[in-house]
């Protein structure tokens, strides 16, 4: 029996589509996630400074940002294939160098870490564009995200159990292989199910910055493109800034990893999370989900000298965005026309690059003059304002 539903699965994963797609995004969140716990404890341990982390991540998103918008063009050029294995090998070489622990390459390793993520999910996100169904991508959505979640429950927990029963340099070399395994993977099912994964040469790719100013001018794709921004600010203040927090307060590596673990488990319940969003609407579901984080924030700000307290507000506050992800980018699909699709998706996307790129200028300042809890002092006061913006939202949404 266990033969036979070894068997039913592989058969599953070799068929292009849905599932496919999201075992190499699972595969690619493994790999970030195993190291995101450990990474932000050693970059202060070798620089020095709580702030050091931020202009790390400000100096990989100066050089990632004009890659990623490149990244069409790149793929086009050179094909998707090809584009998706260099940069898998980039990422890799990140983790490898980040296993020296050697000052002088860590910021190396951030861009280089920078650019593999970057353009690891862009080629995926272009094989969903043209090879899930568009009448699927309601079935897909979900078990991309459940794929997702899983990976980043068990990586960050992966990394520090490593990093304390093997070696310092362990997590590093389960997230290189990790993404070395998402490209042989990928060229296994390449030459397996070839119609499901060869690039598409027909397809247009226009000029973002181009089409900028028509977006802006759109005041419901800029205020779908301000929300999907917010939420990425969120999580990436949250995965970055975790371990610092937990490790500063005295709960210990460990227990950072739990954190980190534990924040992205309200992932496994998109389906649920989707199912109360149409119930109550996009608009009720937004406003409640910014308010509910913001308090939690709040609590991670306030209480940081009682630091069970401050943990539980940060779960708190990464369920509610958990929910709040549920719709995903329904605002942008709504506000947009099909008509426009092609030229609007580009400059949407920016809100990845843009979110990362504020949140690492803002607290490579602030966390000069400030403790971390500032960095939670900060996402309160912005997601006060988002769950503002969200009284906006069209009541019939």
């Amino acid at each position: 029996m266990a033969i036979g539903s070894d068997a039913v699965w592989l058969r599953r994963i070799k068929a292009p589509g849905a599932e496919t797609l999201a075992f190499l995004y699972g595969l690619e969140a493994v790999a970030r996630g195993t190291a995101s716990a450990v990474l932000p404890i050693d970059t202060v341990r070798l620089l020095g400074s709580d702030e050091a982390v931020s202009f790390c991540v400000l100096a990989a998103s100066a050089v990632s940002i004009p890659s990623v918008l490149a990244a069409p063009a790149l793929a086009s050029r050179f094909g998707r294939p090809a584009l998706l294995s260099i940069f898998c090998s980039v990422g890799a070489l990140s983790a490898i160098l980040f296993s020296l622990n050697i000052a002088d390459v860590q910021v190396l390793g951030f861009i280089l870490r920078a650019l593999g993520v970057g353009l690891v999910s862009i080629c995926l996100n272009l094989f969903v564009m043209d090879y899930v169904r568009r009448g699927d991508l309601g079935r897909s959505e979900p078990i991309r995200m459940l794929a997702l979640g899983v990976g980043w429950i068990i990586g960050p927990m992966i990394g520090v159990l490593l990093a304390r029963y093997v070696s310092h340099a362990a997590p590093y070399y389960f997230s290189a292989a990790s993404m070395l395994t998402l490209m042989a993977v990928f060229w296994l099912l390449r030459f397996k199910s070839a119609p499901g994964v060869r690039p598409t040469k027909n397809r247009a790719f226009r000029n973002v910055l181009g089409h900028l100013g028509e977006f802006m001018r759109q005041k419901r794709l800029l205020h779908a493109w301000i929300n999907a921004t917010g939420r990425a600010f969120f999580w990436m203040c949250f995965f970055l800034y975790t371990p610092i927090y937990a490790v500063k307060t005295g709960m210990g590596e460990v227990v950072a990893g739990a954190l980190l673990s534990l924040g992205t488990f309200g992932m496994l319940a998109m389906p649920f999370w989707g199912r109360i969003a149409r119930h109550i609407g996009i608009r009720r579901m937004a406003m409640a989900c910014f308010t509910i984080g913001a308090a939690g924030c709040a609590v991670a700000c306030a209480f940081v000298s009682m630091p069970i307290i401050g943990a539980a507000g940060l779960l708190c506050a990464a369920l509610a965005m958990s929910a709040n992800d549920s719709y995903g980018n329904s605002l942008f699909f709504r506000a947009c026309r099909p008509s426009r699709r092609t030229e609007m998706t580009p400059a949407f996307t920016t809100y990845r690059d843009i979110a990362e790129l504020i949140h690492a200028a803002i607290f490579s300042v602030l966390l000069i003059f400030f403790d971390i809890q500032v960095v939670y002092l900060v996402l309160t006061i912005i997601l006060i304002g988002l769950a503002i913006l969200s009284r906006r939202i069209h009541p019939r949404l």
